[in-house]
């Protein structure tokens, strides 16, 4: 399971909520935590263009003067990020990273075995769609599992694994069931037929899911759900009181080689509980 996991700062509200996850999951997995806060070279590039919290808006900096406010801001968070690590009992390491936030990320993420981020950041209020964001940016480009964490925490106690029969949920129902298993908690298992025609599909991949993770000695149930897949994931992780959805980031189709799913971005953008993407 997730013996390494790396997530990202930036001083927002969000990422406070994801430090809180990272924290509680390192704690319950027994596993290693990175905080990496990525000082975004583009506020370098047109520094009076994007103002940053933090430091003077508008402020007519020089390119050093800045480049040292925004390396003090940055190592800031990561000496309080670790004083809270340390009040929980959690080892951590802290790092100071410069470039495009996304492709740091996308670059350092060998090292790790899940990302977690806050589902928008510091330049939430400017850009709060989740296209184009840092979280989006780096799906695009992840190799690993990447958790979504929304505005307010809460323990995970039950998770939500949406299957359809791709690549890439079948990897999602593996470490859904990886995860159930480490943290000794129940796995629900949805398969949503959309149309009336899709049910006998949708029965053969739920059943097929489900014999799979029994074999790992999975505590799972499995069901099935008529009508849009994104809406019914939601709705379902609600009424089952689900604290995790998993979803493969991509499903049929070539546009999802370019693309994050629909499914998924509509999932990730209305979820009020944590998603975790796997490609």
């Amino acid at each position: 399971m997730f013996k390494n996991i790396l997530f990202g700062i930036d001083g927002s509200s969000f990422s406070d909520i994801a430090c809180e996850y990272a924290l509680d999951l390192a704690a319950r997995l027994d596993a290693r935590l990175e905080a990496v806060h990525v000082v975004d070279s583009r506020v370098l590039e047109f520094p009076l263009l994007t103002p940053t919290p933090g430091c003077m808006a508008w402020a007519p900096f020089g390119l050093n003067e800045l480049q040292q406010a925004l390396r003090s801001r940055g190592e800031n968070l990561l000496r309080e990020t670790a004083a809270r690590a340390e009040k929980t009992g959690v080892p951590i390491l802290t790092t100071l990273e410069f470039g495009h936030p996304a492709q740091v990320l996308a670059d350092i993420q060998t090292r790790t075995e899940l990302v977690i981020l806050g589902r928008q950041g510091e330049h939430a209020r400017n850009a709060p769609d989740i296209a184009g964001s840092t979280m989006d940016r780096f799906i695009r480009r992840a190799t690993r599992p990447c958790l979504v964490t929304p505005a307010e925490f809460r323990p995970i106690q039950k998770i939500l694994v949406g299957v359809d029969g791709s690549a890439s949920g079948s990897r999602a129902l593996h470490e859904a069931a990886e995860l159930a298993n480490a943290l000794h908690i129940p796995l629900l298992i949805l398969a949503a037929a959309e149309r009336e025609n899709d049910e006998p599909t949708a029965r053969r991949i739920v059943n097929e899911a489900h014999s799979l993770v029994r074999a790992h000695d999975c505590a799972a149930a499995s069901f099935i759900t008529h009508g849009a897949p994104a809406l019914q994931i939601l709705e379902q992780a609600a009424s089952t009181n689900s604290d995790l959805i998993v979803l493969g980031s991509h499903g049929h189709g070539w546009i999802y080689d370019r693309l994050i799913g629909s499914v998924a971005a509509h999932v990730v953008s209305h979820s009020p509980v944590p998603v975790m993407l796997v490609r």
